[in-house]
């Protein structure tokens, strides 16, 4: 009797977490009402305080543009699919950057007491463009067009709209645009303490053995984000 039991325990536990991901797939498709199919969450009536203003010279990609002062902006809470690597929607992501920010008037703020440049010696800012009567955050707006993911390196504090880009993210994954219009959810794994999901078969999870296995859309709404090695074409 006691190896039957044994036997049948791990069928009935991967039974519930199979009804659990459809439970959670059900509950994660039911849209919230925002007041208006097309109202973006991205745009505010005002600018945050000490938001200030240049010119952009050129937009590289999505998430990075260069001022006419010649320094670089990389867009922080983001990442947008790489250009060199022929990533899917890469060039769609620029083209939404650079539709509102090229040879234009921007206004740049900073993570309040975070880092005002990366390694690169990059400018890390969140990046405003007019818009009707108020102001978009390019960051966000990307993010709600699907594409762009949010994206944290995992070291430090998050962001303080870090919640409002997994919103955000969440919404687009749901309305299936951009990088998300052919997303199929799957199984993936996450090391104890890291900001990315992967493939099991993942090289850099060759010596690890604590893991972490979930769907790739509760990866997602989790705030992690697809290894760089592994989901690249994702």
């Amino acid at each position: 009797m006691g190896q039957c039991l044994s036997y049948v325990k791990p069928l009935v536990e991967e039974a519930a977490k199979e009804a659990l991901h459809e439970s959670f797939q059900q509950n994660s498709e039911s849209p919230t009402p925002t007041g208006g199919a097309s109202e973006s969450g991205a745009i505010y009536s005002s600018l945050p305080s000490g938001a200030e203003q240049y010119k952009v010279r050129n937009v590289y990609d999505g998430d990075t543009l260069t001022l006419i002062d010649e320094r670089r902006v990389r867009l922080l809470g983001i990442d947008t699919p790489e250009i060199k690597e022929q990533q899917p929607f890469a060039q769609e992501a620029k083209a939404y950057t650079k539709d509102r920010c090229d040879k234009r008037e921007i206004w740049l703020s900073y993570e309040p007491g975070g880092d005002k440049e990366d390694h690169y010696g990059r400018l890390l800012c969140f990046v405003w463009v007019s818009e009707g009567d108020g102001y978009l955050c390019i960051n966000e707006g990307i993010v709600e067009a699907g594409f762009a993911r949010a994206y944290h390196p995992g070291k430090g504090n998050h962001l303080h709209n870090w919640d409002k880009l997994l919103q955000l993210q969440s919404k687009a994954r749901k309305a299936k645009v951009g990088v998300w219009e052919n997303f199929k959810d799957f199984k993936v794994v996450k090391t104890a303490n890291g900001s990315a999901y992967h493939k099991r078969s993942c090289e850099h999870l060759a010596s690890v053995r604590n893991l972490t296995e979930m769907w790739a859309s509760e990866a997602a709404e989790n705030g992690l984000h697809p290894c760089r090695t592994c989901l690249s074409d994702m």
